[in-house]
């Protein structure tokens, strides 16, 4: 339901300080997609520069061209791309590529840390191959831009070690006659932009209406680089591939009203279409992620309650998935053989629309939630369930996982946010302080630690609400009688027990049935705001502020106090 104040709110105000409205972008792209709202992707690539006096081997000054032809300051002549995965929805791994050029040249090597699902930290040192493919300029210069190793096969991380360049051809989205895209308007001085691209840039890409957006949301985020408007479809969702981003080069994938995929790299203007006119799906896609660790594989949710993965290097064949029993509940559709084409894998999850998913920090389990109102919690990498969980009310609308990964919390059609225990197989707490459907969620890793945690929510009433809790302080229902505890007690003992028969068979799902609200602790928020007049769409948090997001289209920045906190590791 949407306010019925058309009061501009510019600020709000929580226990750490006040946060203060930055930028609302609001750009005018025709009619705006009511269904599915606006939804963005945000990215970061660091640059760090060096000496700006480098020689060439004639002992010249040497300046350098990137990939548009325009001339780069020799500072660009060695970068350290940092490639800090702490973003918008995830916290999987920290990966950090350092490529120097020096005289003589260093054998290069990958060191690559990732956390483990026990809480450590994993790090593994390879040998890699530095290509340099930019264009020499005069001086016979070049400039690090992409990084090349033989291919293996694209499993979770195992491909980020051997990136190699596309071998499916690519199409010129400047040039295209296509059908599906009807027109692309790109900023008269993008040239000059990514010249001169320094230190850092954080680029932020958004649907409103048909229309696709690229923009910096560092410098002048409403004078978009990019916008591609499309002829008939609306953009529903997408997603930037984090591990394989550089300065000239980005995978965006982006799902479509019609189940088509799009393929698109806004730096080098090249563009594919996978599943086009839904040859294998033609369901509207609800939700679209890159696969953790890979770098050609993506995960696409529809409205027909299937989940597809696709690779955006193989071609698309005609598809049926087995059909089985009427309560079957998860069906794997996959070949026996290595294929060259897609689907990757066919998944039948629900009879009822697949609303969002979200992959665990541990990068082995996807927790996904559907119009069915059942949180399944699935072993992505082996593709089992393993475990269900049922909504109080209606169905679920969205999912996250705890920066730590023991935590999910889901929102949805009962105006509840609910707080489930991934490890412990049980629920934690309902959250209660919307007044209509939840519609985004997102932890907020700067403000959270081993004990304590802080997440955000935003719903159809228009309002922003920040929510702490404590696990010490939800170990018992409020207000339950010694009966009712007792019950929860024994009910914790059988999912104990439950716990050591997976064990055993770790693949055993376990179906938990909905508690009553006698039986779990009740959380309220420590923040209430309206802060739009539109129903809200998503939350989002970053290191200097949060993001929030609106079915017109509003794409709000609110800036943190001046504090500096630590995200939860």
């Amino acid at each position: 339901m949407a306010s019925s104040t058309s009061e501009i709110v510019k600020d709000f105000i929580a226990a750490e300080g006040q946060y203060n409205l930055k930028e609302d972008i609001l750009l005018d792209a025709g009619q705006p997609n009511y269904t599915n709202g606006t939804s963005i992707s945000l990215v970061s690539v660091k640059y760090k520069e060096y000496s700006s006096h480098q020689t060439s081997s004639s002992g010249e000054s040497a300046s350098a061209s990137d990939r548009t032809g325009e001339q780069l300051p020799p500072s660009s002549l060695e970068n350290t791309l940092s490639v800090d995965l702490i973003d918008d929805s995830t916290d999987h791994e920290k990966l950090q590529i350092q490529q120097q050029i020096q005289e003589p040249p260093p054998s290069p090597t990958l060191r690559k840390e990732t956390l483990t699902p026990d809480g450590g930290l994993s790090v593994v040192v390879s040998p890699i191959q530095i290509s340099l493919r930019a264009p020499p300029n005069n001086s016979g210069a070049t400039v690090p831009t992409s990084i090349e190793g033989k291919r293996e096969d694209d499993g979770p991380l195992t491909s980020f070690f051997n990136p190699v360049k596309s071998k499916k051809k690519r199409n010129n989205i400047t040039k295209t006659n296509s059908s599906f895209v009807a027109k692309i308007i790109t900023n008269d001085n993008l040239t000059k932009i990514l010249a001169n691209r320094q230190n850092e840039d954080t680029y932020l890409f958004f649907n409103i209406g048909r229309t696709f957006y690229w923009t910096d949301l560092s410098n002048k985020p409403k004078e978009p680089l990019t916008r591609v408007i499309f002829t008939k479809a609306f953009p529903t969702c997408h997603d930037v591939n984090l591990l394989t981003r550089s300065c000239d080069h980005l995978d965006v994938i982006i799902g479509f009203s019609t189940g088509d995929m799009f393929w698109y790299d806004p730096i080098c203007n090249k563009y594919d279409r996978i599943n086009k006119q839904g040859i294998i799906n033609n369901s509207p896609v609800t939700m679209v992620k890159w696969r953790p660790g890979s770098e050609n594989v993506f995960m696409a949710s529809y409205q027909d309650g299937s989940v597809i993965l696709y690779d955006k290097e193989k071609d698309d064949q005609a598809f049926t998935p087995i059909t089985g029993q009427e309560d079957d509940g998860f069906r794997v559709t996959r070949s026996s053989k290595p294929t060259k084409h897609n689907p990757v894998s066919h998944w039948q999850v629900s009879k009822k629309s697949i609303t969002a998913f979200a992959f665990s920090p541990d990068l082995q389990h996807v927790a996904i939630v559907s119009d069915d109102g059942c949180l399944r919690i699935v072993d992505h990498t082996n593709e089992k369930l393993y475990d269900s969980y049922t909504s109080y009310f209606g169905g679920f609308s969205c999912v996250c996982w705890s920066p730590d990964g023991k935590y999910v919390l889901t929102g949805g059609q009962d105006d509840l946010v609910t707080i489930w225990a991934f490890r412990e197989k049980r629920i934690i707490a309902r959250c209660q302080g919307h007044q209509s459907w939840v519609t985004g969620l997102a932890f907020d890793p700067w403000l959270c630690d081993e004990k304590n945690y802080r997440f955000g929510s935003v719903g159809e009433d228009t309002k922003l609400l920040l929510w702490d809790f404590s696990v010490s302080a939800l170990h018992k229902p409020k207000n339950a009688s010694s009966h009712r505890r007792s019950s929860l007690a024994s009910q914790s003992a059988a999912t104990t027990a439950g716990m050591r028969r997976n064990l055993v068979e770790p693949f055993k799902t376990t179906i938990h049935p909905c508690l009553p609200r006698s039986e779990v602790a009740i959380l309220q928020p420590v923040m209430i705001k309206s802060i739009a007049s539109d129903p809200l769409c998503s939350i989002t948090f970053r290191e200097d502020a949060i993001i929030t997001t609106c079915r017109r289209g509003h794409i709000k920045i609110w800036t943190r106090p001046t504090h500096n906190h630590q995200p939860l590791s």
